[in-house]
């Protein structure tokens, strides 16, 4: 009680009625706000994820799509309550995502085929191209060009293009529509809205996140984090091989209600909710993270299926049905849907490719790829990566036919049959065992429902381990010191601190997944392989992605007994702990392969003592003693190049080393010092294969150089012949065979043990010798490019402009078939709209013998900003910006990897033969280098009946438009039939326009007794209408004379001025540069032919070398790297420490090095005890022998004085020794006489 008489409580109810009043206002201001969606509002007495609960919050407490976004008026005024409902209740539309005024969607105008244009604000790829723009229409599409209306039937591609134009578009349900309205009331809407990710936007100078995040919201764009991430799972739900995806933009257009073309009005209101149930109602939702793209379409209600204008009758029927599908424009192609054109579209809504009814969905960034699943009996399968390691154990998630879980699922790859798990309608997971697929390239595989019936097929890409994508990263404490050397401790057999890394969320889909990192190791002998487990470094971790471990303190315990006297080396497995089916993820990973120094160092030391990889060195050396000499038939066939610029021209014989190249993987692990090695593309018979490594003055390092010294491996280490392929080999299953593992244990596993454990490289060189180059003979290289120039092998140029399918190369033997065959049209017109009186190559395709074909095509100009060129290999397009090796039958394709964007290709073939296809804007440049091999036979001897046609076809000869390869420039211009065309060397237009008529038309793949490689598919980049035209085509032959000059011509260039200046005076730039009217032509077609006119120089150059000199311990040869060649004088000397033996200075002349003796060094301490001993010795011996001499004088005098004194006492006679003789033994001693002996 108070002083006054009053209750305490009553003191406090004014404050307890205001506090209430506060609050009440509180939560009601709360509450509007969030009515208006604004969602950086919470309760205050409620955490973030409690602010919405129900169906309508997702898992991170940010409203979904259902509810989170509210319209807000743009004019302030309050609208009807209908405006806030969401659409799709009254029907039951809910495989439509929200759309409608509540989700600030804007309402197209109803005028029929009044487009709209709208800006993305982001990049949106498709079908190669990419657009920041769209046009919607209310027909039932979204366009990204202008389309030309027509009367139905629509045919796409357009077959008129160019001449007509050809929109890309992307068609929901593509028909003459209109919008229907029952009196005076709309009744169809055409909805659209950009939704994107939240932005942060700095508003102030002060960095402070919470006043720099701001949430856009109004009408036709908004900014909504749940539907994007809805829109994210029901693609990962749906198509296999999106689990990295996430949609950071989405466009989303919604037909509602729209009635077809010719639809009778109504005007009784009473049948508004009756006529309401006969529309069409569909939605098509684009979404991408401006690298990769997906369109899913939703229809909710197809009740029509064409338009009064295509014939129908109240709505069905007709000449065509609604168009669904995707057209690339101009020219690249139409994909549909099933039912488009059909009068059966209805189905669309009953059906759908996903787990929900009517939702289709399709990836339509570079290629149209389907999604979902299907019910027919047969069809192609979609794999997760469209690729796989060889060694397994990793999964792959597949779609095609719609699963139920009943099914038996089997997958069979490569004559293997192995079980696989359902996860749902549109996926299952199939887990590849372990040492299954010994093979690289192209495999089939195949899916079965019933565990008999394999209907369902597609290709899947084997990598061999070497060139597979690494999951498992080995990084160790140099890291940060030495980025390039972060695998070098994981090669010593001392190493410490080494670090594991691998993608949690890759290897598993479930946060409490334990992990187990394990050691398979890798051994063959003559007969059998092996790849086992043989350790562990730790089993039943979390899954963090990242694991270090000193090797020193693992436990003896996690190794499988005895194995470590069997295995040197292999690879390291991160894998979930248990064999978990319902784990989505990739279940296992693989590194790289690596050497087990460093695990079973302790075992090898307690077995073989302190110097046991000395011992284990000398095993192998021995072992590999015993068996075949394999060096002999690969120095013979496959001889290394002397120079660095011969085997960069030499692209067909030789492949770079992806783990040494310039343009690419620069650690050279195995080949310090090289600045790049090269590859045989073929090996002989026993799978013996040349590895050249050149040092960055681009001499050809030879392993007679090494230094015996382990610190010369830092920065020396040769190039050796392999004994295995590192691509493996047909058989691929037996030893030495098998890709990259046969090489690793034969080859860099021994490396490894001898030279960094064992500190005694000599004996790895002494088993793999650097092959000299005495034997080499240079490939010959022609190349097309430019507007129809050429360079042949011989060196001829000339100029030819032909528009069609044209023979490169044509060599057929019984022995060899090569053939290179090329497209050529005309570009673009000109910037002054003139047409381009000349052609240029947009396609190559290649084959030799039985091979697979290769075709390069350039792409079109804004198709180019990813790609530059299309690679297909036997009609199957492959992309190389991750994997840039791919193997085929008989063929290599390659792109080099500071390439990005496919602008130049290498095609290399077994036979030797290689194809190298640069793009520079849009035109294809095609350099073919060929081996000594291909060259002509001999023509036969001449007979007085037998005309120069008779003996040409009596020999075989390497021809085509690159010319006729024998030497002899004089013949360079022979056509099919052997006819030459005899020309003289000026450029004029009578010598271009003979080469026209009477050569180069021949070469036609028409006229010439070949396959077209080509085939009709894909189609001609620019005119295809005029490419297929039969009319005559008539190419300028003399630009300075004959030119489609206009008054447009003098705004772009000068002739006489900027085209010869900026040319240098080359014909060829100066051409290009007059007929296209682009200065970026001319320049390229200059620096295209003056770097082929220099690495033909250098590269054809045949240089005479004598090969390397043997040397022993401690010499040292001056100039280093020189190569060895014709002319070079070789000095030797000794390091400091030691003394010079033998012939100091060596020539090389004629391939024959000058007479001498083998250079050896012996230690200054050796050298010095050894003069000290041999002093000595001859002092020893002197001394012994005056010694001798003087102990035989000593006995002498003694005998002669025993004499004397017998003579004095017997009879007093001198004895015959006594008389005046010199003596017989001591013959430089005085003689004595008898007073003088008393």
């Amino acid at each position: 009680m108070l002083s006054h008489g009053q209750p305490i409580i009553c003191r406090f109810v004014p404050l307890l009625l205001r506090m209430a009043i506060l609050m009440l206002i509180f939560c009601t201001t709360a509450a509007v706000y969030a009515e208006n969606g604004h969602s950086n509002f919470n309760f205050p007495f409620l955490p973030p994820d409690q602010f919405l609960t129900g169906p309508f919050a997702n898992f991170n407490g940010t409203a979904t799509a259902n509810s989170a976004i509210e319209h807000i008026p743009m004019n302030g005024q309050p609208q009807t309550e209908y405006n806030f409902a969401d659409r799709r209740t009254e029907e039951g539309w809910w495989n439509l995502y929200p759309f409608g005024e509540k989700f600030n969607d804007i309402d197209m105008a109803d005028r029929p085929w009044k487009d709209l244009q709208i800006d993305l604000d982001f990049y949106f790829p498709f079908h190669g191209f990419r657009f920041n723009y769209t046009f919607i229409y209310p027909e039932g599409f979204v366009a990204f060009s202008y389309p030309d209306y027509v009367q139905p039937p629509y045919t796409f591609p357009n077959p008129l293009w160019p001449d007509q134009h050809d929109p890309s578009f992307i068609a929901t349900f593509l028909c003459d529509q209109s919008f229907v309205h029952v009196g005076e009331t709309r009744l169809s809407h055409v909805w659209y809205r950009i939704v994107t990710r939240p932005q942060y936007r700095w508003k102030q100078p002060r960095l402070d996140l919470r006043d720099q995040k701001a949430t856009l919201l109004h009408e036709g764009r908004v900014e909504d984090t749940g539907l994007l991430d809805e829109i994210t799972r029901d693609i990962r739900e749906n198509m296999v091989g999106t689990s990295g995806y996430t949609a950071d933009y989405a466009l989303i257009v919604t037909w509602e209600r729209m009635g077809y073309g010719g639809q009778p009005k109504f005007l009784r209101l009473d049948e508004y909710n009756e006529i309401k149930k006969w529309q069409n109602t569909y939605q098509m939702v684009i979404t991408t993270d401006e690298h990769r793209s997906y369109v899913l379409l939703n229809y909710a209600n197809i009740n029509y299926t064409s338009s009064t204008s295509a014939g129908a009758l109240s709505g069905r029927g007709g000449k065509q049905s609604a168009i669904v599908g995707f057209n690339g424009g101009n020219g690249t192609g139409f994909y549909e849907f099933p039912y488009s054109a059909r009068g059966n579209s209805y189905k669309l809504a009953d059906f759908g490719s996903t787990q929900v009814k009517g939702r289709w969905i399709a990836k339509v960034d570079e290629s149209i790829i389907y999604g979902g699943c299907s019910n027919d009996s047969h069809g192609a399968l979609t794999a997760t990566n469209p690729w796989n390691g060889m060694i397994g154990g990793n999964s792959i998630n597949v779609s095609g036919p719609c699963f139920r879980p009943e099914d038996y699922i089997t997958m069979e790859i490569d004559e293997e049959i192995f079980d696989c798990a359902y996860i749902n309608m549109v996926k299952a997971r199939c887990i590849v065992p372990f040492n299954m697929v010994f093979k690289t390239g192209p495999v089939t595989f195949q899916i079965s429902q019933d565990g008999r019936s394999y209907n369902w097929y597609s290709t899947l890409y084997i990598f061999p381990p070497a060139l597979s994508r690494t999951m498992v990263h080995l990084l160790s404490h140099t890291d940060r010191i030495d980025p390039s050397a972060h695998r070098h401790q994981w090669h010593q057999a001392d190493g410490e601190n080494l670090t594991i890394l691998w993608s949690a969320a890759n290897i598993s889909s479930k946060a409490d997944a334990r992990i187990d990192i394990v050691l398979w190791g890798y051994r063959e002998d003559m007969i059998e392989r092996e790849y086992i487990e043989v350790g562990a470094i730790a089993r039943q971790i979390p899954n963090s992605g990242r694991h270090t471990f000193n090797p020193r303190n693992l436990d003896s315990s996690l190794m499988v007994s005895e194995q470590w006297k069997r295995f040197w080396g292999g690879s390291i497995q991160v894998r979930v702990s248990g064999n978990d089916q319902s784990d989505y993820g990739h279940y296992v990973m693989w590194s790289d392969p690596v050497p087990f120094g460093w695990y079973f160092r302790n075992k090898w030391e307690q077995a073989f003592g302190t110097d046991w990889a000395t011992k284990l060195c000398i095993e192998w050396y021995n072992y590999d003693g015993l068996r075949d000499n394999f060096l002999r038939k690969t120095y013979a066939e496959m001889p290394c190049p002397c120079t660095l610029d011969q085997a960069l021209v030499d692209f067909g014989r030789f492949t770079p080393l992806p783990t040494c190249e310039m343009m690419g993987d620069s650690s050279c692990i195995y080949t310090k010092g090289a600045q790049h090695c090269i590859v045989s593309t073929k090996s002989t018979a026993e799978s013996g294969t040349q590895m050249c490594c050149y040092d960055f003055n681009g001499w050809l390092m030879f392993s007679q150089d090494y230094e015996f010294s382990p610190d010369y491996l830092k920065y020396f280490s040769a190039g050796v012949p392999y004994r295995a392929n590192p691509w493996g080999g047909y058989v691929y299953k037996k030893p030495l065979y098998v890709p990259t593992w046969s090489n690793f244990y034969n080859d860099l596993l021994p490396y490894d043990l001898c030279c960094r454990w064992a500190g005694h490289c000599e004996f790895y060189y002494w088993r793999r010798p650097t092959s000299g180059c005495q034997n080499y003979e240079p490939a010959v290289t022609g190349i097309a490019y430019g507007h129809g120039h050429f360079i042949t092998f011989d060196g001829t140029k000339y100029t030819f402009n032909g528009r069609g399918h044209f023979v490169l190369v044509l060599l057929d033997t019984p022995d060899c078939k090569f053939t290179a065959q090329i497209r050529t049209e005309q570009p673009p017109r000109t910037l002054y709209n003139a047409d381009v009186p000349a052609t240029v190559i947009t396609g190559v395709s290649v084959q030799d013998k039985d091979s697979s074909v290769v075709q390069v095509f350039s792409r079109k100009q804004f198709r180019r900003w990813r790609y530059r060129t299309d690679i297909l290999v036997d009609g199957k397009k492959y992309f190389f910006d991750m994997d840039r090796r791919r193997f085929f039958k008989r063929v290599l394709v390659y792109v080099p990897h500071l390439v990005m964007n496919q602008s130049e290709v290498y095609i290399q073939f077994t036979s030797g033969v290689g194809v190298r296809v640069v793009e520079r804007h849009g035109i294809l440049q095609v350099t073919v280098a060929l081996p000594p091999d291909y060259r002509m036979d001999k023509l036969p001897a001449s007979t007085p009946t037998s005309s120069e046609e008779t003996r040409c076809n009596e020999a075989y000869f390497t021809m085509g438009l690159l010319g006729t390869y024998n030497g002899n420039p004089r013949d360079d211009f022979t056509a099919p039939d052997c006819s030459t065309v005899t020309v003289s060397m000026s450029k004029s237009e009578e010598y271009s326009r003979t080469i026209h008529d009477h050569f180069g038309s021949k070469w036609r793949t028409e006229e010439v007794k070949t396959n077209n490689l080509f085939g009709q598919l894909p189609q001609p980049l620019y005119y295809p209408n005029l490419f297929y035209s039969k009319t005559v085509f008539n190419p300028i032959h003399d630009p300075w004379k004959y030119t489609n000059y206009t008054a447009m011509e003098t705004l772009i260039f000068t002739r006489d001025q900027e085209v010869q200046v900026a040319c240098q005076g080359v014909y060829s730039c100066m051409f290009d540069y007059l007929v296209s009217g682009r200065r970026e032509d001319g320049l390229d077609s200059l620096m295209a032919e003056k770097k082929f006119e220099n690495d033909k120089r250098k590269g054809e150059q045949k240089v005479v070398s004598c090969g390397p000199l043997e040397k022993n311990y401690g010499v040292i040869k001056y100039p280093l790297g020189n190569n060895y060649l014709d002319g070079v004088v070789v000095a030797f000397t000794c390091q400091t420490e030691y003394y010079v033996h033998g012939t100091e200075q060596r020539k090389c002349q004629n391939g024959t090095w000058s007479p001498g003796w083998w250079v050896w060094c012996r230690s200054r301490k050796v050298e010095d005890a050894l003069k000290w001993f041999t002093g000595i010795l001859v002092s020893m011996i002197i001394v012994a022998f005056i010694a001798t001499v003087f102990l035989c004088c000593i006995r002498t005098k003694a005998r002669r004085l025993s004499e004397w004194s017998n003579f004095r006492i017997t009879d007093g006679s001198l004895p015959n020794s006594f008389r005046r003789k010199p003596l017989s033994k001591c013959k430089n001693v005085k003689h004595v006489t008898a007073r003088q002996a008393t």
